[in-house]
């Protein structure tokens, strides 16, 4: 049997040990929930890259099929499926980024080209370069980018 001595000197051991363990239980469970955070935030990003994937995509499937395409037609698709998203086609090969995705782009010569607008004209041969930009839900100030270019040929 312990001495009264030994009883008195581990009196609130037990709340001690138990106060200590939920506050690990604690910061664990804010970590579970920042990972959750972060997890849907990437699911909505794969989501906004995915359907510029598939919109474009269809603008590209239609000019393969039609001599004519209506880009205001597209555009209202491309900023129904990905709110704050800005599209710009142009009809040359080129490397487009974030911050010009809308205004010009730099073709395989150095050369700039502006965007095509309205209902265009595919020619057969035409390189086609299709970008679009829309704004990152997190920092809006890094704007997320999908280009894709193709050769337009029509037998």
């Amino acid at each position: 049997m312990p001495s009264p001595t030994a009883i008195r000197r581990q009196t609130g051991s037990f709340i001690l040990e138990a106060m200590i363990s939920l506050m690990l239980f604690a910061v664990a469970l804010l970590g579970l929930m920042a990972l959750s955070v972060q997890g849907l935030n990437q699911v909505g990003q794969s989501k906004a890259r995915n359907d510029a994937s598939y919109i474009v995509g269809e603008l590209l499937s239609e000019m393969w099929v039609s001599a004519n395409v209506n880009l205001t037609t597209w555009t209202t698709r491309l900023q129904t499926a990905i709110p704050g998203a800005t599209g710009s086609v142009y009809l040359a090969t080129c490397q487009c980024s974030p911050n010009t995705a809308a205004t010009t782009c730099t073709d395989s010569v150095g050369g700039t080209t502006s965007p095509a607008s309205g209902t265009i004209a595919v020619a057969n041969p035409q390189a086609v370069t299709v970008c679009v930009s829309w704004p990152d839900r997190k920092d809006a100030s890094y704007p997320r980018l999908y280009q894709a270019s193709s050769m337009i040929t029509r037998n």
